[in-house]
């Protein structure tokens, strides 16, 4: 197990459904839809399975889309298949890793992943697996993060916590860049025989703002605050609503850029 993923499942471990606390309730500015929807919105005749599931809200909202097979979750994180399993007690949910998938060949039509690809480091081996699991013609679509829209709330949360970072106290490297960049991603893709030239990526705003504290409830899901203290954290908290200038009970807009990246495999 290398560091970065040492440091994904001790966060997790302590921030099970962090995922689903930052994003279930953000909105894209002009669909309406919830990344997690973006995903699910996929979903027709399919044979699905929710790459990096933690939770399981994703699955939930699968669930409800008279599937003709119950979609299935994996993730390497023990502590969100278990809050998996509370929520869904019927979620059909598995541990493994994306560079090994406890899985047949060609098993599924669709294939999705809610940040949680770019996380991934041997992007190589998981691309690999993702065209051995997949059906011919069927498909691999994930949300990844963008950044921070310019002079939004998030950036202004991200600049503040740049104050803060101590070297001794850095996550790791996490994900390679690759899964991050488009160029990045076409070459991951186009240079795989089972895929090629099949990239389609569409850029989205998401609304994921509300009164300071449910804006500082999402926020605060972030990597970074694992290795802050309570106190830290809450000095964080104070200078941020400071710096706002906001009543508590204001609608405070928080916008995030993401990516819907949707490859398909060949017939």
């Amino acid at each position: 197990m290398n560091q970065a993923e040492a440091f994904l499942l001790e966060f997790h471990k302590h921030h099970p459904g962090c995922t689903r606390v930052a994003f279930a309730e953000g909105r894209c500015l002009e669909q309406g839809l919830s990344s997690y929807e973006l995903l699910s919105s996929l979903a027709g005749d399919d044979s699905v399975l929710d790459l990096g599931c933690g939770d399981g809200h994703l699955l939930s909202l699968l669930a409800k889309r008279a599937l003709p097979t119950e979609p299935v979750g994996v993730d390497f994180s023990p502590d969100e298949l278990r809050a998996a399993r509370l929520q869904r007690g019927d979620a059909a949910v598995a541990q493994g890793k994306a560079q090994h998938l406890p899985f047949a060949e060609q098993s599924f039509s669709l294939v999705l992943s809610h940040f949680a690809f770019h996380l991934m480091n041997d992007l190589d081996v998981v691309v690999d697996e993702l065209a051995r699991v997949l059906k011919p013609a069927g498909r691999f679509a994930a949300i990844i993060g963008g950044g921070p829209k310019v002079g939004d709330t998030f950036e202004l949360f991200l600049d503040l916590l740049s104050s803060y970072r101590r070297p001794e106290k850095s996550v790791p490297s996490i994900g390679e860049r690759r899964g991050r960049t488009e160029d990045g991603l076409a070459q991951l893709f186009g240079n795989h025989q089972a895929f090629g030239d099949t990239l389609d990526v569409d850029e989205y705003y998401v609304d994921f703002g509300g009164n300071f504290e449910e804006v500082w409830i999402r926020l605060s899901t972030i990597y970074d605050l694992m290795y802050f203290s309570e106190d830290e954290a809450m000095d964080l908290k104070e200078t941020f609503r400071a710096r706002l200038n906001r009543n508590s009970s204001d609608h405070i807009p928080c916008t995030m850029a993401i990516r819907r990246v949707i490859a398909t495999r060949r017939p």
